[in-house]
C-alpha cells in the first residue's frame, strides 16, 4: 500500500475536518469572512442578534462531529526541514561541518507520523526537481501537514530536531478582511439582554432608482461595536440593534457590489419607523475619475493610479507583457468578465482532490471579488472601454487561496510558481502570524528567479508578514485628493496634515516600516469585479498589483532582460527590483511610508489632478475636507523632479534627480 493510500485510509477513520478544505484549526475567525456573499447578519454587542448565517460552524467540519456536540477543534501543523545556513546555525555547525546524515530524514518522519494513532497526516507537499534545484541539493524540501489535538502536541515534540521546523499552520489573513472603520469587531461589548431591540430598515439604490443588490451596510458605534447586513435583489436589508444604541451609531458605511461609489456618513440620522433610503452615485457620474460605461469602440479605461504611473503614455500595443508569466495568489478570478476573458490558467488550492492536488476548474469562482479586482489592474485587456492592465498579453496564473486558505496552501502555491517558472507573483495577504516555512519557500522562489510582490498590510501598524520577509518587494498605498467623491470612505483615508505636493498623500490605513520598498496608488482604485462590473476599492492590495504589472512589463520589454537570455536566479530578481526602484519618482514622504517612491512607466512627468486641471477639461479641482497648501512653486517642483528614465535609458544606469 502506498503512503498516499495509508494517509487516505487514516483520514477516513477520523471525523475531523477534511484536509481538502485546508482549514487551520486555530482560533482565527477573521480569515473566514466572505463579505461579498454574506446574507443579512448582525454581531453581538450593542447590536442585538449575533452571528451571521453559517458562521457558527467551522468550514470543513463533518456533520457527524457537529451532531456529537461542541468539542475543541484539532490543531494543524507544518513539518519541514530547515534549509542551508538556517539548519546549520540551528545545529551549531558551520556549513562545511554538517554531514548529510545529520539532516532530518523526511521519509522516516512521515512513516513515524502515520504510525501515531492520534495524529493525522493531512497532506504531503512534494516539490518538483525545479524547487529542489533552486534551494540546493542534499536535503528534502517536503512539507508534511498534520493535525492533532492540543494535548497530543507532545507527540510532534518527540520529533524535535534542530534541523526541523515544526510550527502551527495558521489560517491566512486576507487584506480585504479589514474593516473600514477601525477594528470595531474586536471590541464589541457583551450582549445586554435587558435592552429591547429595534429593526432598522434600509433600501439602497443608484441615482437612477435601480436597486443595488449585495451592497454591504455596516453600522459602527463610538464604543467600537459593529453590525453588518447585505441587501437582497430589491436593494433591501434590515439590521437589528438594541434600541438604546441607535443614537450612539457613529457612522454608516455602504459598500456597493459594483458600478457605484460607496457612501460613508458620520453620525447618521436613522429612522426606526421608516425605511432609510441610501442613494449611491454611479461611477461615471464623478467625472474626475474618467470612468465611462464600457461600450463597443470606446477607449480603454485607465484609472487615476495607472495614469499617475504613466501607463496611459504608452500605447497598448507597445507594452503588452507578452512572454512573461504572472501569478495572482488571491481569491480567484472571474474570467467571464469582458476585460479578463483571456485569463485561462488557474488552480484552486482551497479545493483539493483525493491526491491533494488543487482543482483546475473552480479557480474562476471569486466569492470575495478581490482576485478579479487585482487581475484587472495587472492584465485587463482594455477592449471596448474596459480596464487596461499593465500587461494584457502576459500569461496569468490564478492561484486561489481564499476564502479559507492556510499557510500550507500558500506554500503549495509558491512551489507551483517555482515548478511552472512564474516570473512575478502578486500576494494580497498578510497578518501578524509568521511562518519560518513560508519564509523559507519565498527564499526558494527568489533563488529560482521569481519576483515576489506583497502588499504591506492595512492595519496602520508595522509591515505585516509576509511583506516583512527579506527579499520580497513590499508595497504601501498612496492616494490623491480629488479622485473620489467627498462622501465616500476614500476621503477618510487622508489624515490631516499629510497631504504633500501634487495633492498626494500616504493612505492612513497603510502599514509602514523599514521593509517598505515602493508605494503605489491604493485609494479609490477602480477595477473589475465578478459579473462584468467595476468597483472602487482601497488597500495596499490595490497598490501591489500595479507594481506587479510594472515589473512584468519591465521583464517583457527592458533590454537588460530581452537582449539576451538572463539566468533565473536571485541576481535576476535583485536587478529587476533595482531598475524599478531607481526609476521611482520621489513623492516627498517619509521613506518608511513610501520606500523609494512611486514607480513609473515612461519619462513623462507625474500628472496629478492638481496639474491636470490646468490642461484637461476632465481634470478636477482639489475639493476635499482635508486642507492643504499647494503653491505653484511646489507644483513646478514635483513636475521638475518627477521625471524618470525611459526603458531605453534604463540600461545606461540613469537615475532621476534627487528630491
Amino acid at each position: 500500500m502506498s503512503d498516499t493510500e495509508k494517509d487516505q485510509q487514516k483520514s477516513a477513520r477520523k471525523t475531523a475536518s477534511s484536509g481538502q478544505n485546508s482549514q487551520d484549526t486555530s482560533e482565527t475567525a477573521a480569515a473566514g469572512k466572505q463579505h461579498s456573499e454574506s446574507t443579512a447578519s448582525t454581531q453581538a454587542g450593542p447590536f442585538g442578534r449575533s452571528s451571521a448565517a453559517g458562521e457558527g460552524r467551522s468550514r470543513g467540519t463533518s456533520d457527524d462531529t457537529v451532531s456529537q456536540g461542541l468539542s475543541e477543534r484539532e490543531m494543524q501543523y507544518m513539518i519541514t526541514p530547515r534549509h542551508g545556513n538556517r539548519a546549520f546555525a540551528a545545529m551549531g555547525l558551520g556549513a562545511l561541518a554538517a554531514q548529510p546524515g545529520m539532516m532530518p530524514d523526511m521519509e522516516r518522519i512521515h512513516s513515524a507520523l502515520q504510525a501515531m494513532n492520534n495524529v493525522t497526516v493531512v497532506r504531503r507537499i512534494r516539490p518538483s526537481g525545479v524547487s529542489v534545484l533552486s534551494a540546493g541539493m542534499g536535503v528534502s524540501h517536503d512539507i508534511l501537514v498534520v493535525r492533532t489535538k492540543a494535548e497530543d502536541k507532545r507527540l510532534l515534540d518527540g520529533l524535535s530536531h534542530p534541523g526541523l521546523i515544526i510550527e502551527r499552520d495558521h489560517l491566512l489573513g486576507h487584506l480585504a478582511d479589514s474593516t473600514p472603520f477601525g477594528n470595531g469587531a474586536n471590541n464589541i461589548r457583551p450582549l445586554n439582554l435587558t435592552m429591547s431591540s429595534v429593526t432598522l430598515e434600509f433600501h439602497v439604490t443608484d441615482t437612477n432608482g435601480e436597486p443595488q443588490k449585495n451592497a454591504q451596510i455596516c453600522l459602527y458605534t463610538s464604543a467600537g461595536g459593529e453590525a453588518t447586513s447585505a441587501t437582497d435583489t430589491n436593494g433591501d436589508a434590515t439590521i437589528v440593534v438594541n434600541s438604546g444604541y441607535v443614537n450612539d451609531i457613529a457612522a454608516i458605511y455602504v459598500k456597493p457590489f459594483a458600478d457605484c461609489w460607496e457612501k460613508f456618513v458620520t453620525r447618521p440620522y436613522l429612522q426606526i419607523n421608516a425605511t432609510n433610503t441610501v442613494v449611491l452615485k454611479r461611477l461615471p457620474e464623478f467625472r474626475p475619475a474618467w470612468f465611462a460605461e464600457p461600450a463597443n469602440g470606446e477607449r480603454s479605461f485607465c484609472g487615476w493610479g495607472q495614469r499617475l504611473m504613466g501607463l496611459d503614455q504608452v500605447s497598448i500595443g507597445q507594452a503588452t507583457g507578452l512572454g512573461v508569466k504572472v501569478a495572482i495568489i488571491d481569491s480567484g478570478c472571474d474570467n467571464t468578465h469582458p476585460a479578463l476573458t483571456h485569463v485561462k490558467i488557474g488552480r484552486d488550492f482551497t479545493n483539493l482532490n483525493a491526491n491533494h492536488e488543487p482543482d483546475q476548474n473552480t479557480w474562476n469562482t471569486d466569492s470575495m471579488c478581490h482576485g478579479t479586482h487585482c487581475a484587472g489592474i495587472i492584465a485587463g485587456n482594455g477592449s471596448n472601454g474596459h480596464i487596461r492592465g499593465f500587461v494584457p498579453q502576459a500569461e496569468v496564473h490564478v492561484l486561489k487561496l481564499f476564502p479559507g486558505g492556510a499557510f500550507n496552501n500558500l506554500a503549495a502555491a509558491l512551489h507551483y510558481c517555482i515548478d511552472n517558472q512564474i516570473d512575478v507573483i502578486n500576494c494580497s495577504l498578510g497578518g501578524d502570524q509568521t511562518s519560518e516555512t513560508i519564509q523559507q519557500v519565498i527564499d526558494t522562489a527568489r533563488q529560482a528567479g521569481i519576483a515576489v510582490v506583497v502588499a504591506a498590510g492595512n492595519s496602520s501598524g508595522p509591515v505585516q508578514f509576509p511583506a516583512s520577509v527579506p527579499g520580497v518587494l513590499c508595497i504601501t498605498a498612496i492616494g490623491e485628493l480629488g479622485e473620489y467623491p467627498d462622501d465616500t470612505y476614500h476621503a477618510q483615508t487622508c489624515a490631516p496634515g499629510t497631504v504633500g505636493v501634487g495633492g498626494l498623500f500616504p493612505a492612513n490605513f497603510s502599514c509602514s516600516g523599514p521593509q517598505v520598498s515602493l508605494c503605489a496608488p491604493g485609494v479609490a482604485v477602480i477595477s473589475s469585479v465578478p459579473g462584468g462590473g467595476y468597483a472602487s476599492w482601497d488597500g495596499t492590495s490595490m497598490a501591489a498589483p500595479a507594481v506587479t504589472g510594472l515589473l512584468a512589463m519591465v521583464l517583457a520589454h527592458h533590454p537588460q532582460f530581452t537582449a539576451q537570455p538572463v539566468m533565473r536566479n536571485s541576481e535576476r530578481v535583485d536587478r529587476l527590483f533595482q531598475i524599478v526602484a531607481q526609476a521611482a519618482a520621489p513623492v516627498a514622504m517619509q521613506p518608511q511610508r513610501v520606500g523609494a517612491g512611486l514607480p513609473r512607466v515612461t519619462s513623462a512627468p507625474v500628472q496629478t489632478a492638481w496639474n491636470r486641471r490646468t490642461t484637461d477639461p476632465k481634470g478636477t479641482s482639489a475639493t476635499s475636507s482635508a486642507n492643504t497648501q499647494i503653491t505653484q512653486a511646489k507644483l513646478e517642483e514635483i513636475v521638475r523632479n518627477a521625471f524618470i528614465s525611459s526603458f531605453g535609458s534604463f540600461a545606461a544606469g540613469n537615475r532621476p534627480p534627487a528630491a
